[in-house]
């Protein structure tokens, strides 16, 4: 069950619109080689950073967030697009870490 992120998400994450959210899911789509570990899998994502190319999604068929770190290329190994999976509690530990270091 994908749990409310808004209350931990400050600089230099952004909650994205809708739109946005499209745009990024079908851009990751497009970057998963068949090994990759979200291959295949639904992916909805919910913030990005503003400094870099870091996107969470949250991936409900493993009831886990991923913080993607997109290429924006066609990928052919399963270790791109760089990929780290959190529970809501490690991924809300994950945030803080980065706000505090921004």
């Amino acid at each position: 069950m994908r749990e409310s992120v808004n209350h931990f998400m400050n600089d230099p994450w952004w909650l994205i619109s809708k739109s946005m959210s499209e745009s990024l899911n079908e851009e990751l789509k497009k970057e998963l080689s068949p090994q990759h570990i979200l291959y295949g899998k639904e992916a909805i994502a919910v913030a990005r950073r503003e400094d870099n190319d870091d996107v969470i999604f949250w991936i409900e068929k493993m009831n886990k967030y991923a913080v993607v770190h997109l290429t924006y290329s066609i990928e052919t190994s399963s270790e791109y697009p760089i990929t780290s999976l959190y529970t809501r509690r490690e991924l809300e530990e994950y945030c803080k870490s980065v706000s505090k270091l921004y």
